[in-house]
């Protein structure tokens, strides 16, 4: 994830906010870290399918989870401009990526 992303990323002070009171004790990278482990697992050229096949399956709960968590979610002002941020910057890697 991209810096500038990270830094337009508002996230409440759980020691600071008196209107929060749940405490965020979860990290993002984390998360990505461990699913980058799995998307590893699942493209390791050294081992067979009967290891990597698992490794995607895991990657598919985390998935079907998080949609099925985004799709009982309220939508928040923003949103939809952060989410449209995010699609560019997706789309401008991708096109950088490509070599003409």
């Amino acid at each position: 994830m991209s810096p500038s992303l990270k830094l337009s990323m508002w996230r409440p002070n759980p020691h600071t906010c008196n209107t929060i009171d749940m405490i965020m004790n979860w990290s993002v990278d984390q998360v990505i870290a461990d699913c980058q482990k799995m998307y590893h697992g699942a493209n390791d050229p050294y081992v067979t399918g009967y290891v990597n096949w698992p490794c995607k399956q895991d990657l598919y709960r985390v998935k079907f989870a998080v949609d099925e968590m985004l799709k009982n979610t309220s939508s928040f002002a923003g949103e939809s401009e952060w989410l449209e941020q995010l699609e560019k910057q997706k789309v401008w890697s991708a096109l950088s990526a490509k070599k003409i």
